[in-house]
């Protein structure tokens, strides 16, 4: 998730109840260019889910600026919660953590949120199939402890694309994970620049070699295995177009998106938006909101403008920190990469790229 907000003004924080502050206990270096930063646990219950991501808040240059991390660590396994922060060129707060963020540094958090979470049951018997790029493997990596650790008769191949061996995020992990785990999980590496001495899959994940590596699986289980993708948009698209080939069915197919994609249409649009502004009522930690939204503010930014303790982060329609349900009325939503066809149907929308195209609107944030 690349875009960054940043307000110089700090929003009144009425409910507490989302946000923590968390302390530094380790810092962990997973290659030149990315640190896995390993929390206390804080005096208050914190709860989370494998795949989900944290809301830093950081105060950087007098600004508070909000930025999502995908938490790596497992909720069943690993005593305290962890990030993983891949250095991004000019990136304003992967440079600030990498290289001044250490143990004993404390700051604000927004509780864990996302819905790129596996549905685990302990009697269930599965096949998944992961593909990452680069940083992606973080949620991966929280997914796939916890999917062996609860399911006993489940099994994971991932396949991850990293550009040489020194790229690979959690690679002696991975290997102790394999180890660990053998006859349930593998893992296949694709490198872009390899040396020499490097034998396996060399080049990018492209159609040809996403169809030879799932054709090297057990081809019988591809049609009922469930699929966790992450990483740049392109890298996942080309793995989504590979498994409609193979008919995988789209209720089996999961993504996390890292990078801004095409917006796939609007939500709920029956009418043009115009020069007007619109009253939106906001129902929000059980109190309910009325704000005004002019035709040049989505409706996070104009709630945001009144004091109003939204949740977001990212503020492009990917980290679904925003989302809410649509009650009433309609709205045009730029960009809807960040949900699922079936929370588009059941009506959810993401207030940081929607503006109401009438009045009326209703929305419930959850």
């Amino acid at each position: 998730m690349l875009s960054i907000f940043k307000r110089k003004k700090k929003q009144n924080k009425s409910n507490s109840n989302r946000y923590f502050r968390l302390k530094i206990k380790a810092v962990k270096k997973e290659t030149d260019d990315a640190n896995t930063i390993i929390f206390e646990n804080p005096e208050s219950p914190f709860h989370y889910k494998p795949g989900q991501f944290l809301t830093l808040v950081l105060p950087i240059k007098g600004e508070e600026v909000r930025r999502s991390y995908s938490l790596c660590s497992s909720p069943f396994i690993d005593e305290s919660p962890a990030i993983t922060v891949k250095r991004v060129e000019s990136g304003i707060v992967s440079n600030y953590i990498n290289d001044h963020m250490k143990v004993g540094d404390n700051f604000e958090v927004m509780e864990a949120a996302g819905h790129f979470v596996p549905s685990l049951e302990k009697e269930q018997k599965k096949d998944y199939i992961l593909f990452a790029a680069g940083s992606g493997i973080t949620p991966l990596m929280s997914i796939i402890k916890s999917i062996l650790e609860i399911e006993q008769e489940s099994n994971i191949t991932l396949v991850y694309q990293n550009r040489n061996e020194q790229s690979i995020i959690f690679k002696e992990d991975l290997n102790k994970i394999a180890s660990d785990y053998q006859g349930r999980f593998k893992h296949i590496n694709v490198l872009s620049q390899p040396t020499e001495s490097w034998e396996g899959y060399t080049g990018r994940i492209d159609s040809a070699m996403a169809n030879i590596i799932l054709m090297g699986e057990d081809g019988s289980n591809l049609g009922t295995a469930d699929y966790y993708l992450c990483g740049p948009t392109g890298f996942m698209q080309t793995v989504l177009e590979t498994l409609i080939e193979f008919e995988v069915p789209e209720n089996h197919i999961y993504k996390e998106s890292f990078y801004t994609g095409e917006p796939k249409h609007k939500i709920n649009s029956k009418a043009k938006s115009s020069d007007a502004a619109y009253d939106v009522k906001i129902m929000l930690d059980g109190a309910e909101y009325s704000v005004t939204v002019p035709s040049n503010k989505t409706i996070l930014e104009a709630a945001l403008d009144q004091d109003i303790d939204m949740p977001f982060s990212c503020q492009s329609g990917l980290c679904t920190a925003c989302r809410g349900k649509l009650l009433q009325g309609h709205v045009d939503m730029e960009d809807d990469e960040g949900l699922s066809e079936e929370e588009i149907k059941e009506g959810y929308i993401l207030n940081c790229v929607s503006k109401p195209t009438g009045p009326g609107v209703k929305i419930e944030i959850c």
